[in-house]
This record gives C-alpha cells, structure tokens and sequence, in this order.
C-alpha cells in the first residue's frame, strides 16, 4: 500500500533532511505520495525593495483582514513558494518520486504552526511525518517565543494516529 507522508517546510538548514526521509521511505515502500505543507506565507523580496527599508524574512502574511494581502498577489506569494522547491523536488526525483507524486497544501495560518501542522496531520490521513531535527531539537534562528518548535512532535503525538519523524 503507498504511503503518505507529510514534510512541512520550515525555517531550516536541516529541511532537506527531512525531504530526503520522506524520499527514502517512499523508495523503500516503493512508492507513495509526499505533501509539502507551507506554514507560512511570505512576501517575495521585490515586495520589500519597494521602500528599500524591508526585511522580508521578518515579515508574514497573517489572516487579519487590515493586513491580508489581495487574493490576486497572495495566489502569487503561494506560487513562488512552490517554486522555490527546486531542490526538494530534485531530491525526491533521485529516490524516484517524481512531480505526479508531489502536492503542495498551505496551513491555516491563524493557527501556532504545531497546532497547523497537527491539524493537516490528522485530516489528511497521512501515514508519517517528516521534520528536520535543525528546526524542532535546536529551534530556529528566529524567535518563537509562544510558539516553540518542539511543540511541534508533541502536538503530532498527542494525536497518536501518524507516526513522527524527527531526523
């Protein structure tokens, strides 16, 4: 039976450690599908270079309506996203995953990323998910405060139905 297994991108050196397990145990089932998940929308750097003052990895797209981006340009952000997955995608093709068996979700981003990433985790029936130690052991470079990254594994197994990987 082909396996589904979710990698959420987060803000890490260590992610294409987890694209590359995900890759390895599709390879090993022969087969399955991965499902990138963003939990964060950002803008694309010209977006900022307009006042010449931005930093757009300080910057998140939120739900609030004051600073919700158009629906038109956010649809854009989302793909630019997708694209910039070059080498993940890379990584999988070399473990024989190829583009048909790759999907793309967004989380609902008023939600902490544990709690995003546990939701999709449970309604989307996947049979594992795959997250860079870098990024949940150590935390990130950023601040996460009210959200920190080893939240993350305990929210996903308190739901005891997907098994969590922390490579």
């Amino acid at each position: 039976m082909a396996k589904k297994v979710l990698v959420p991108v987060l803000p890490t050196e260590r992610f294409y450690d987890a694209v590359v397990a995900a890759g390895e145990l599709l390879g090993q089932e022969r087969g399955g599908l991965v499902v990138f998940l963003f939990t964060q929308i950002r803008p694309p750097t010209p977006y900022f270079e307009k006042d010449g003052g931005g930093r757009p990895d300080l910057e998140e797209v939120t739900e609030e309506a004051d600073d919700q981006a158009e629906p038109p340009e956010l649809e854009q952000w989302r793909e630019q996203q997708i694209q910039a997955l070059d080498d993940a995608r890379a990584l999988l093709r070399e473990r024989g995953i190829d583009e048909r068996n790759i999907e793309y979700a967004f989380a609902d981003y008023s939600l902490p990323r544990a709690e995003a990433i546990a939701e999709e985790a449970a309604a989307g029936g996947y049979d594992a998910v795959m997250l860079p130690a870098g990024f949940v052991a150590n935390g990130a470079v950023e601040s996460y405060e009210q959200e920190p990254p080893d939240a993350i594994p305990e929210a996903l197994r308190e739901l005891g139905e997907v098994r969590v990987y922390v490579v």
